[in-house]
């Protein structure tokens, strides 16, 4: 994709955004792409295809967008972006789908990376294990201490994740809610 059709897509998502919420987007210094206090959103770009993800506060969202028919070497993410305990589900994941093992490391990524836009934390994969993906595409994870920590500081609980497929891509979805401070442990 050339920077002309970055542009355009960039573009579109404006326009798109404006539309559904009559505001501009701007963006927190970490980048995340921001409306206002009552309104959170997320965007996903891949291959010309673009997702805009909208939600009420005090609901955050997280979406990504991956096309999981690549060929990568496994060994690259295998400990790093996917870690070892992990691995056994992925093999296992993979092989009740009847994907190669880089078509669900690429829906991993996809998911871990829908997570850590919808925290607004750096993506560290290896920090957040999946632990299983039912068959309407729900997810559990289970979280480092570091990113457990994150989540209790921000006062943030899982309210779901998602992940659902359409033709060669993988469409992932975090969303997280706000909880009141009487309800913190």
């Amino acid at each position: 994709m050339n920077s002309l059709d970055i542009k355009k897509q960039r573009a579109l998502t404006r326009s798109l955004v404006y539309k559904l919420t009559g505001k501009k987007i701007k963006h927190l210094k970490t980048g995340r792409p921001f409306v206002d206090r009552l309104i959170d959103i997320s965007i996903s770009h891949k291959n010309g295809l673009v997702g805009v993800g909208i939600i009420p506060s005090p609901y955050r969202i997280g979406i990504d967008i991956e096309h999981f028919r690549v060929d990568l070497n496994t060994r690259l993410f295998i400990g790093s972006a996917i870690t070892n305990k992990e691995a056994i589900f992925l093999k296992k994941f993979c092989a009740s789908n009847n994907f190669p093992l880089s078509s669900g490391i690429a829906i991993f990524w996809s998911i871990k990376e829908s997570f850590f836009k919808c925290l607004d934390y750096n993506l560290r994969p290896g920090k957040i294990s999946i632990l299983g993906i039912s068959k309407l595409g729900k997810i559990r994870f289970r979280f480092s201490d570091e990113i457990g920590k994150v989540m209790e500081e921000r006062n943030l609980r899982i309210h779901s994740a998602e992940a659902s497929f359409k033709g060669e891509y993988v469409f992932s979805q975090t969303v997280m809610s706000k909880l009141s401070p009487g309800l913190i442990k």
